[in-house]
């Protein structure tokens, strides 16, 4: 459909709300001390430090689901992610994975989201506080979109930021990580065929200058439209809506940029037939294709961070229901093994065999990380990548939000130290600290200097930096 400039005066709300849902399906889903006891290896820190590269600082986030068993989760004694059944294996284990990021690698173990425990929004609802640093109630967005978006650090590059997901593309609370001004959270590209077409099927796509010009001056007239009539409705909206409104304007912006036809400095991957899958949900069928949708999607995370069209990502996985890919593992993981898990503790034991079975879908998730991790290190971007772990839970059987499992890889542009476990829960060992500092460290390694971040009613919650991450 090609609009004309002479009707944009006629336009009508109905209209205009559709063209946007046009636009959004376009662009697709575009926020104190440390009582801390460190674990190294022996003899000399790796040097973590060290920039790899000079290139653009990039920011990925990924979920993990189902927490974590922790007794075969934490390192052990000089650092070790090798001993028997150890979750951490895939970051140290060339065999498999092909290199060893052991020196690539934060594991940090007492990080609460205090935020959300706070206002009760913990268990299944914690991924609404990973990024966001806030419960159910906050307004804020969340860290990857406040520095790409708010800060206009994403500005320079063809995609503002990545939202992508494994399985499921609902965004309600318990399925979101990423979330908009306002507390909005935003769609999740599932399908790779979509991510395909919206990262590569544009001005990477070969020689397709015309076509882009034609493209760029019929867009431009919809976009004079529709930029014209929702400075209108915006001066008319309640302010309920405007947080809404403001989400379309970014969208708007992100076809701008697209549509400009900007020159590239690396060619598009071949498009494969296996990026195409008849189903590609948790529930439609779609689960035995998931572990191949995952492994196209963290490649071209990787193609899209090292071709500079995102410096923005967020990736959630999926679990291994009805996957069928782990025999020894029921079809329904997240009631039949996350559910089951028997911690230890200072009065009993636990049980072993329900630490083994949720350690091999902990285990899978990194794996997955491990790879992304693989893919940077291959085009060069690796050194100037943070890649920030975490889940809704630590202990998943008791629904807890503290002591969630906590990474963070890469070469990190030199910001902090690598190589190492370090210990956050303090003398009293129960609580730890909150999520907050380690955002308010990220946006700091980016160069913006806030203090705080998120939104509780205890300022102690959301202020502060995470010193430990330096040490």
């Amino acid at each position: 459909m090609r609009w004309h400039r002479e009707r944009s005066r006629r336009i009508s709300r109905r209209h205009l709300l559709a063209a946007l849902g046009a636009a959004g399906t376009l662009v697709g889903s575009r926020a104190l001390g440390d009582d801390a006891r460190t674990l190294a290896p022996p003899g000399p820190t790796p040097a973590g430090r060290s920039r790899s590269s000079a290139g653009p600082l990039r920011l990925v986030a990924v979920y993990a689901p189902h927490g974590r068993a922790r007794e075969l989760w934490q390192p052990r004694q000089g650092f070790d992610l090798s001993y028997p059944d150890a979750i951490l294996r895939p970051f140290d284990d060339p065999e498999r994975v092909g290199q060893s990021f052991r020196d690539r690698l934060v594991v940090l173990g007492g990080v609460d989201l205090s935020a959300g425990i706070a206002v009760g929004t913990s268990g299944h609802d914690g991924p609404r506080v990973v990024l966001t640093g806030s419960g159910a109630d906050g307004k804020n967005a969340s860290l990857e979109q406040h520095l790409a978006v708010e800060r206009g650090l994403g500005a320079d590059t063809l995609h503002t930021s990545l939202v992508l997901g494994i399985g499921s593309d609902q965004t309600g609370i318990g399925e979101s990580i990423s979330y908009g001004a306002g507390g909005i959270p935003l769609p999740k590209w599932i399908d790779p065929a979509q991510t395909f077409s919206e990262l590569f099927g544009g001005p990477l796509a070969g020689d397709r200058s015309e076509a882009i010009e034609r493209e760029r001056r019929e867009g431009r007239s919809v976009l004079d439209v529709l930029r014209a009539d929702l400075a209108r409705l915006a001066a008319r909206a309640p302010g309920s809506e405007r947080a809404k409104m403001e989400q379309h304007w970014e969208a708007l912006r992100d076809i701008e940029k697209r549509l400009a036809g900007a020159e590239r400095r690396c060619v598009a991957p071949v498009l494969a037939e296996r990026t195409r899958f008849a189903r590609f949900g948790s529930h439609d069928g779609g689960a035995p294709s998931l572990d191949a949708v995952t492994d196209l999607q963290v490649d071209m995370l990787a193609r899209a961070l090292a071709c500079d069209l995102t410096r923005f990502a967020t990736l959630m996985l999926g679990d291994l229901s009805r996957t069928r890919l782990f025999p020894e593992l029921p079809d329904d993981v997240h009631s039949d093994v996350a559910h089951r898990y028997d911690a230890s503790t200072d009065k009993r034991p636990g049980t072993a065999a329900t630490w083994k079975a949720l350690a091999i879908q902990n285990r899978y998730s990194y794996s997955k990380v491990a790879r992304l991790l693989c893919r940077l290190d291959e085009a060069g971007v690796l050194g100037d990548t943070i890649v920030l772990v975490s889940s809704d839970m630590g202990d998943p059987a008791r629904h807890s939000s503290r002591d969630v499992p906590t990474l963070i890889a890469g070469g990190c542009g030199g910001h902090f130290t690598m190589g190492r476990y370090v210990d956050l829960t303090g003398a009293s060992g129960r609580e730890g600290v909150p999520n907050n500092r380690i955002l308010v460290s990220i946006a700091q390694a980016f160069g913006v200097e806030i203090e705080r971040f998120g939104q509780s009613a205890d300022p102690r919650i959301v202020t502060g930096s995470l010193d430990a991450l330096h040490a």
